[in-house]
């Protein structure tokens, strides 16, 4: 079989159970030629081995099946970069593209501001470093985009999932970012050294669960780990715990950035009296990404 006709069984194959059948045919085929998808259309009347073909055909059914590619391939990718992804953690989303493009605008304006004021004579010098806490990094899919794009910038990064960590090591290595990311095992923040965020100036990232119990998801999402997904009955669970360790840590990032449903933002502001809501971004219509900013 030619790649054109394969990609077109595929396409079809695919049509009735996925919203991005065709897409999804060429990822898989380009992942088991191992070429980029721009070689697909320049060869298309090219013939596939037997095997790789019969390889490409298992993927394809397994895709119908509801896996989602990232799991099929083993990768995805996310802010221009690739990460390592498989079955303990969260497919990257595009729309949490918009969450790394708000923190990279922060930390750059952040560094702008600082610059001015080192420049003003009244000021004082003494300002404090600033760090990234990410929680609940899975693949750090979020933490090593911003700091790709921020040199400045250290980061602390925590899971609760002793596999999620595995993957999100190899990623910061993959990237040479060993020696900025601190990576730690724990409960949202429970097991961080308060030593390692003393003096500093915390941006806190979090794409937590917040998907609501009783929420109709895509079927698909069956297969990424539920952990990473359900927020309780209203899906604030896990957010209003870490406000709480936050809060019992005296604990007071300058800048929060969560992910949440746009209904959950002014419920969680409500118990969060030092913080004003600076900004919320519609992303798929149905979630948005809101800032918070600390009242100083």
């Amino acid at each position: 079989m030619i790649i054109k006709d394969a990609l077109r069984w595929a396409h079809e194959f695919l049509l009735l159970s996925s919203n991005s059948a065709r897409l999804d045919a060429e990822i898989l085929l380009s992942y088991i030629l191992n070429r980029p998808m721009t070689f697909l259309l320049a060869h298309d009347d090219s013939e596939i081995g037997y095997f790789k073909l019969r390889k490409f055909k298992n993927l394809v059914e397994k895709r119908k099946g509801g896996i989602p590619v990232a799991y099929l391939t083993g990768h995805r990718e996310f802010y221009g970069l690739e990460f390592e992804v498989n079955k303990n953690v969260l497919v990257p989303r595009p729309d949490t593209e918009i969450l790394v493009d708000s923190v990279i605008s922060y930390l750059k304006l952040e560094e702008q501001r600082t610059k001015l004021k080192k420049n003003h004579k009244s000021q004082i010098t003494n300002h404090k470093s600033q760090i990234l806490l990410d929680v609940g990094t899975g693949s750090a899919c979020i933490p090593i985009s911003i700091l790709k794009n921020v040199p400045e910038i250290q980061a602390i990064v925590t899971d609760i999932s002793g596999s999620a960590i595995k993957v999100a090591k190899r990623n910061i290595s993959k990237y040479k970012l060993k020696s900025r990311i601190d990576i730690i095992k724990s409960d949202l923040i429970a097991s961080i050294p308060i030593q390692l965020l003393k003096d500093k100036q915390v941006i806190l990232t979090a794409n937590l669960p917040y998907i609501p119990e009783q929420f109709q998801i895509d079927p698909s999402t069956k297969f990424e780990p539920s952990v990473a997904l359900y927020g309780g009955e209203d899906g604030l669970d896990i957010y209003k715990r870490l406000i709480k360790q936050l809060e019992e840590n005296d604990i007071k990032p300058i800048a929060m950035f969560f992910e949440l449903f746009e209904f959950q933002a002014a419920a969680l502001c409500a118990n969060m009296p030092d913080y004003k809501l600076k900004l919320t971004e519609d992303m798929t219509g149905e979630a948005r990404l809101i800032m918070l900013e600390r009242n100083i």
